[in-house]
């Protein structure tokens, strides 16, 4: 049987993974700002944001997809740092 060794978790997740950026950028080029994880004002930014947040900290942790940090540096810029507004600077 053709492709009976694929994962079809594994390809569910990637195929939502795109899903979520392309999201992401829509959201993005509406004009809003960074999705909150926290404090969000629907539920699509409260799932856009728990979504960033997770790349965000797979990042910091080295385990995200070099591949995927490269989509996300080309598709929206400034991913990794996010909002900044009404929070004092990292140090």
């Amino acid at each position: 049987m053709p492709g009976w060794a694929e994962n079809r978790r594994e390809a569910a997740d990637e195929a939502r993974w795109h899903d979520r950026l392309a999201e992401l950028v829509d959201f993005r080029a509406e004009g809003n700002d960074w999705p909150r994880h926290h404090d969000f004002e629907s539920e699509r930014e409260h799932t856009l944001g728990v979504w960033i947040h997770t790349q965000r900290y797979k990042r910091r942790r080295t385990d995200l997809d070099p591949v995927k940090v490269q989509l996300l540096d080309a598709a929206v810029p400034g991913w990794q740092a996010g909002r900044t507004r009404g929070r004092p600077p990292r140090r």
